[in-house]
């Protein structure tokens, strides 16, 4: 047989929704060179935004700095032109017939072509000039008193494709011959 005892015990909370108070047992430190945390301002961190603030105001300063210096020389920007030809001469002066067309013969000795690579960009040497597809190349006339720009249209296994913007020409890869050595 069990006894019930005649007194119940009282109840007991398990978890409770209220926050407990809490008491701070942290001691006010004396040195004002005590830590407080990182916070988002805090440090050189806060120095952030006003230097970027201040980088770009520059950069647009020297921007309009820049833009009002190039109308003032009266082009946008000031990239060289290139001249297709260059004479000293081309008709007398009063004259009101047109000059005489000039006539270049086209030899070998003027598109010397030592070098072909087939990559990518495909590259070629011409009178010691390393040329793309695309790109112009002068080339001297030795006895007339104009230069002849030419394009590179397509560079192939062993040949150049050129172009004066009418006429299509071809350079063949010339190799030279190694020089034979001195003999004593």
């Amino acid at each position: 047989m069990q006894l019930v005892p005649n007194q119940i015990p009282p109840e007991r909370l398990i978890c409770s929704m209220d926050a407990q108070e809490s008491t701070s047992t942290e001691a006010v430190p004396d040195s004002p060179f005590v830590l407080k945390g990182a916070g988002m301002m805090s440090g050189n961190a806060r120095w952030v935004f006003p230097g970027a603030m201040i980088g770009a105001l520059l950069l647009s300063i020297g921007g309009i700095i820049f833009g009002r210096h190039a109308m003032k020389e009266g082009e946008r920007f000031g990239f060289p032109t290139f001249i297709k030809a260059r004479t000293h001469h081309l008709a007398e002066a009063g004259s009101a017939e047109p000059p005489a067309p000039i006539v270049i013969e086209l030899s070998t000795d003027m598109v010397r072509v030592s070098a072909i690579a087939l990559g990518h960009p495909r590259l070629a040497v011409i009178i010691g000039k390393t040329v793309t597809e695309g790109d112009s190349v002068t080339l001297q006339a030795p006895n007339a008193p104009v230069a002849l720009v030419l394009r590179v249209v397509k560079i192939g296994d062993g040949s150049i494709d050129l172009s004066d913007g009418k006429k299509m020409f071809s350079a063949q890869l010339t190799i030279p011959s190694p020089s034979r050595p001195k003999t004593n």
